[in-house]
């Protein structure tokens, strides 16, 4: 099974939390040498953003609303990828992309091999495949039914979900009038957005 950590949906919120560029990254090195010696060594990948963006390249309201990150912070996460690097831990960050996006594309050319996405924002729950891809999240495994338990849809559902719903953390606008029940309802009803 091939592990993918993704780097910033750990870091940052530690980062958030004890408002210490060196506790964030000790909790999440710490986090990532467990993960490594719960998995297979050579197939495991920690992901992260790159320093650019093509989105807010394309649209400059993607996460426009965001405070500028702490230059210190962002030290301290480079200094964490360096060490990784070091280490022989394979890193994965693609110029002007999202940790996010390599998580999805690695899941993707990993097919036929089973995959472990180690982070659980709602952008993955559209990887979840119960026999190949696993989404593990702070409380453990996350599986099919519990997406449709959370969102109302299934796995297969979600990036159409999403696209009706839109998401305020990136600033980025949904339907008019189409929260999360409204949006669940119409894809159980019609199976797609179209």
């Amino acid at each position: 099974m091939i592990t993918l950590f993704d780097l910033g949906a750990s870091f940052w919120p530690a980062m958030f939390a004890t408002k210490s560029p060196i506790k964030a990254y000790e909790y999440t090195y710490d986090r990532i040498e467990w993960y490594r010696e719960h998995s297979d060594r050579g197939r495991f990948v920690v992901c992260c953003d790159s320093g650019r963006s093509v989105r807010k390249e394309k649209h400059p309201t993607y996460k426009a609303q965001r405070k500028e990150k702490d230059a210190g912070a962002l030290d301290s996460l480079k200094s964490l990828q360096e060490r990784l690097r070091e280490m022989g831990v394979a890193v994965c960050q693609v110029d002007g992309w999202e940790g996010d996006d390599c998580i999805a594309t690695c899941t993707r050319q990993a097919w036929p091999e089973s995959v472990s996405i180690v982070g659980s924002e709602k952008d993955f729950y559209c990887l979840i495949d119960d026999d190949r891809v696993h989404l593990v999240g702070k409380n453990g495994p996350i599986t099919s039914a519990e997406c449709f338990d959370k969102w109302g849809v299934p796995p297969s559902q979600m990036t159409e979900f999403l696209a009706m719903v839109g998401d305020a953390a990136d600033n980025i606008e949904g339907c008019p009038n189409c929260g999360p029940g409204r949006a669940a309802k119409l894809l159980q009803h019609f199976g797609t957005l179209a």
